[in-house]
């Protein structure tokens, strides 16, 4: 029996597999290895990102107490003033007329009742103390008229109610002016307030007295810390979007000169997380409500389940599942 044949198929047999096992090796020796992340422990901060607004903490409007015709304006919008400089002259004259009036009133008023007195005598008629009587209450009441015209006068010279800076100006010269009327906007620039609407999806993760963070557009590398003093109970709603209106509360850094209605980038600290394991969001695999990760243990990879928590910045807290120093895989 030829064996040749036999010897040579075995031969080649046994050549396909040691060529076969030397690339796999290869194959396996090159392969590359997987991306990892360690399972390190750190601090975790979850914010919230949003824009907010300077204002005066304690604007006022001021407003006419009488009406009358605007004759002088006496301040323009970035005048400092003092409590009672005058901001806005009424024109004097329809006051002066009203006064020379009422005094007319009471001079006539005064000459009844005297002649009411000396008809009356000591000892008068039912008629005549009535009619005394008449004449007293219509003198209390011109006086009353003339008192309120010299009022209305001293109030024609509109002034500051408390020091300041003017905001706004809102009349003119010659212009009629009502009763009620604004005037003036009055604020004090060294005592701002930061505005914030906050979307109502984030309001149940913000704490009272949240720290927070903002940088203003006109001094973008000056960072200004403050806290979170109240939030506004009532929502604003605006193109399907509702909000909350929040104001915080911060002292300038040494240097900075800020304005009313200046824009800044908001950053509200809504959690703090300390000590804990932290790994990247990237390798986290989610099933329904379930959530895993591929450990890598002496080369292999394991699949594990893993309980998680606060989330922030692409990191997230692992509750439980993960030791530290354990490497997972980042798909």
């Amino acid at each position: 029996m030829n064996r040749r044949p036999v010897r040579r198929l075995i031969l080649v047999v046994v050549g396909v597999l040691v060529v076969a096992a030397v690339v796999a090796g290869f194959l396996l020796a090159t392969r590359p290895e997987p991306q990892t992340a360690v399972v390190e422990r750190g601090s975790l901060e979850a914010t919230i990102e949003t824009v907010g607004r300077l204002v005066p903490r304690n604007s006022i409007t001021v407003r006419s107490p009488v009406s009358g015709k605007v004759q002088i304006v006496a301040v323009s919008p970035g005048d400092a003033v003092e409590e009672g400089d005058v901001l806005v002259q009424l024109d004097p004259k329809p006051f002066e007329e009203a006064i020379r009036r009422a005094e007319e009133q009471v001079d006539a008023a005064e000459a009844a009742l005297n002649l009411a007195e000396q008809r009356a005598g000591d000892n008068p008629s039912p008629e005549q103390l009535a009619a005394r009587l008449t004449a007293e209450q219509q003198l209390r009441d011109a006086q009353r008229a003339l008192d309120d015209a010299r009022a209305a006068r001293d109030a024609a010279m509109i002034l500051a109610p408390r020091a300041g800076t003017v905001l706004q100006v809102q009349t003119a010269e010659g212009a009629p002016l009502g009763t009620g009327a604004e005037v003036a906007q009055i604020a004090d620039l060294n005592d701002l307030e930061l505005q914030v609407d906050l979307d109502e999806i984030d309001l149940p993760h913000v704490p009272p007295d949240a720290p927070v963070t903002f940088t203003l557009d006109a001094y973008p590398s000056d960072e200004i810390e403050g806290r979170l003093e109240r939030i506004s109970p009532t929502a604003e709603t605006s193109g399907g979007t509702t909000t909350f209106r929040a104001t915080v509360r911060f002292t300038l850094p040494e240097g900075l000169v800020a304005r009313p209605g200046m824009n800044a980038d908001v950053s509200i600290k809504t959690a703090v997380r300390s000590d804990v394991l932290l790994i990247p969001e990237s390798a986290l695999r989610t099933v329904g409500r379930r959530t895993f990760v591929t450990v890598l243990v002496d080369g292999q990879e394991q699949e594990r389940e893993i309980r998680i928590g606060l989330r922030s910045g692409g990191m997230v807290e692992v509750a439980s599942g993960l030791t530290e120093g354990e490497r997972v895989v980042i798909p």
